[in-house]
């Protein structure tokens, strides 16, 4: 009996001790809470888990787009007392976007092209490698920690039923419904139009950041920002929504000049205009105005200034009845329609103020306009 109590007694510190380690070796991580719990204050009973940080990796090298993504998967290689499951891979893939992109499912991918879960992980687990889940497993890891996460009646119940369908009742031969599914896409969010935000830098403690303006103007879609994500982030309605933050890492693609070098730029002691391309010395007609950003500035992701002639982006063989005038603003009339742009526009320097001299002794360009003005 003292033997059995002793070993039972050494058992214990064992368990004690090995529980210790592993509390230190999850506190000496540098992590902060918000990087794995997207509450303020997680529980054990609510623990707010994120995917798991160690789960994105970089490996895929073949990039696509999520129009390249298989519509939908029928998961039936565990198929026994359920119907094949039908996953939404297209739907899920747009929502990854946000998330990591293809590496916060795949996330072990060696370099190369995607590669299925099953090729990683089997059917039936190696007990000899505890560390990489079966088939079965890693699907229901991704799916609930997920969907945990935020959709609330996942935490009513945990009957299978609640996400399989009976054997009986085979939804994948329902073509009506794959269809349906296969049109399924997440719907576009609301885009705000103007943050004013405070920051803790006492010279210029407010930031304003015209949200839609980066949209419409300079081009930019969700994923340009929103990286990594979680869909608790806007869909848990348990959790309080903070106000929007803003991260310099957001802003440093496009900006990194601007916030190594002047501050200003975005914070001050009050709220700050949006962007008018009359800053730059360079105010634009309503031809321009009408563009995008990259539909002048290209490739560069910092913009910078471009040379105002008219040829460093025009090829300048304009001629009488191949250009439409009304898009400087101006519509000629009928005396000025059919006569050459060498006759105004000296030298095809179309980026100077035309010249009348050429025909009229008392006349001048803008007093004097060779048609109609055309309001933006």
């Amino acid at each position: 009996m003292k033997k059995l109590i002793t070993i039972f007694g050494f058992l214990m510190i064992l368990s004690v001790v090995g529980w210790a380690q592993r509390v230190e070796h999850h506190a000496s991580f540098p992590l902060r809470c918000s990087e794995c719990h997207y509450c303020e204050k997680p529980t054990y009973n609510e623990p707010c888990l994120k995917i798991c940080p160690d789960f994105i990796r970089e490996g895929i090298t073949v990039r696509h787009s999520v129009e390249d993504a298989p519509t939908l998967l029928i998961i039936d290689t565990l198929q026994n007392q359920y119907a094949p499951a039908v996953f939404t891979h297209r739907l899920h893939a747009q929502m990854g976007e946000m998330m990591g992109g293809c590496e916060s499912c795949h996330h072990h991918n060696p370099p190369g092209k995607v590669r299925p879960c099953i090729e990683c992980h089997k059917v039936e687990r190696d007990m000899k490698d505890l560390s990489r889940p079966s088939l079965k497993g890693a699907y229901h890891q991704l799916c609930i920690n997920c969907h945990r996460s935020w959709d609330t009646d996942w935490s009513k119940t945990s009957d299978c039923y609640f996400c399989h369908e009976k054997a009986s009742k085979d939804v994948t031969k329902d073509k009506q419904h794959l269809e349906k599914l296969a049109q399924k896409r997440h719907p576009a969010p609301e885009t705000p139009d103007v943050y004013v935000l405070k920051s803790d830098y006492e010279e210029g403690p407010i930031v304003t950041f015209y949200h839609k303006q980066h949209i419409v103007a300079f081009g930019l879609d969700c994923k340009s920002c929103h990286k990594n994500n979680a869909c608790a982030d806007c869909h848990n309605p348990n959790l309080k929504k903070e106000k929007a933050k803003l991260e310099h890492d957001n802003c440093l693609p496009c900006h990194e000049t601007a916030i190594d070098e002047n501050c200003e730029k975005c914070h001050g002691t009050q709220k700050k205009p949006p962007f008018d391309h009359a800053q730059t010395g360079w105010p634009l007609k309503p031809f321009h105005k009408r563009l995008p950003c990259q539909g002048c500035h290209k490739d560069q992701v910092e913009f910078s200034a471009l040379k105002t002639d008219c040829n460093s982006c025009h090829k300048t063989n304009w001629q009488v009845g191949t250009f439409n005038h009304s898009v400087t603003g101006i519509q000629l009339d009928e005396n000025h329609v059919e006569i050459d742009c060498e006759t105004c526009h000296l030298n095809r320097k179309f980026n100077q103020r035309p010249q009348c001299s050429e025909c009229h002794d008392d006349k001048s360009f803008p007093a004097d306009v060779p048609g109609k003005v055309i309001k933006d």
